[in-house]
């Protein structure tokens, strides 16, 4: 994926840090407070991303090189997890489709780029990966990590915290399952002292977008299917939030409840975060949005399988021309 940037652009390697890559790229060189464009500001972006970034700068590597390998050896290895999980639910095929299904999905360009989707997406696999084996301190700490990364942790650590009491855990099971809350804890406590107000990722959000569910936008977004263009534009939108909502709750008894409280919760978190806006990149980092599109693949004719692994490279190859060329994709 990341050859695409050496034909798609006349500086290839500056490309991979556009968009978000630049406001990483000046937390990891600069930390918070340098960067703002009007009512936008670098702390909407939590901190574990480019701190991982941060000491590869430190050892000599450059921007967005540092950010892009970061990303990428993160993503390799929630795709090691991924497969573990599903073939723990399923089975090994089912566990290489959701690998392709993942690696094949336009989405996956920023698993690939310097934006912090692959390390959310390695941390979030490791936290699942570990409850799922008892590891219920490992599984809290990774999941620490995670919230850190990305707001999405709020709905994993849900998950964890849910799933423990249910299961009617003792109070250190549960304690541990809360550990979810450590990382963005964290920030909210940075918040505060850097800037007196510990919601300040939460409020510099709306520089980007207004808050809670409007549906307004989304139905725009169901209808623009109508169109070719709005088709393109949007069809992932649709499969990755509404249409895996579905899938996952058609696939909870093989799930589990773990893993489908996260995605609905992350689904969720994604519907009342205002308009649609990167809806589709942040649930494509949601573990069990590529496990059920991997178990519909290994459903379905391999022939047919084969079809939407190419028609989704067409879409990831169209989109990752797009980004280097600086238009927005999600």
């Amino acid at each position: 994926m990341v050859a695409m940037f050496f034909v798609a652009s006349a500086h290839p390697l500056a490309s991979a840090g556009n968009w978000d890559g630049a406001w990483y790229g000046s937390i990891a060189q600069h930390g918070y407070g340098f960067a703002h464009i009007d009512a936008q500001r670098d702390i909407a972006f939590f901190p574990l991303f480019p701190m991982l970034a941060s000491v590869a700068l430190r050892i000599g590597i450059g921007w967005p090189l540092a950010g892009l390998l970061v990303n990428n050896i993160a993503f390799f290895g929630a795709l090691l997890l991924l497969y573990s999980i599903a073939r723990r639910r399923w089975n090994a095929e089912t566990a290489r489709w959701s690998v392709a299904f993942a690696c094949a999905c336009p989405l996956s360009l920023f698993a690939s780029v310097a934006y912090h989707e692959g390390v959310y997406l390695f941390f979030s696999a490791l936290a699942l990966w570990c409850a799922l084996h008892s590891r219920r301190a490992a599984s809290g700490l990774a999941a620490a990590a995670a919230s850190a990364t990305s707001a999405m942790g709020i709905a994993l650590g849900g998950a964890l915290v849910i799933d423990a009491i249910v299961r009617r855990r003792d109070a250190r099971d549960v304690a541990y399952a809360a550990l979810a809350f450590a990382g963005i804890g964290f920030f909210a406590l940075f918040c505060y002292l850097r800037f007196g107000d510990p919601l300040a990722f939460v409020h510099s959000e709306h520089g980007w977008r207004t808050a809670g569910f409007d549906a307004r936008a989304w139905l725009r977004v169901l209808l623009s299917v109508t169109s070719w263009d709005g088709l393109l534009a949007n069809i992932m939108v649709i499969v990755l939030v509404p249409l895996a909502a579905v899938a996952i709750v058609a696939q909870r008894e093989d799930l589990g409840r773990l893993v489908t409280l996260y995605g609905l919760l992350a689904i969720a978190l994604i519907l009342i975060a205002g308009e649609p806006i990167s809806a589709d990149r942040y649930a494509f980092a949601v573990v069990p949005v590529l496990m059920v599109y991997g178990r519909v693949l290994a459903r379905i004719p391999v022939a047919a399988g084969v079809a939407v692994l190419a028609a989704l490279l067409s879409l990831l190859a169209y989109d990752a021309v797009q980004f280097a060329h600086f238009h927005w994709v999600a």
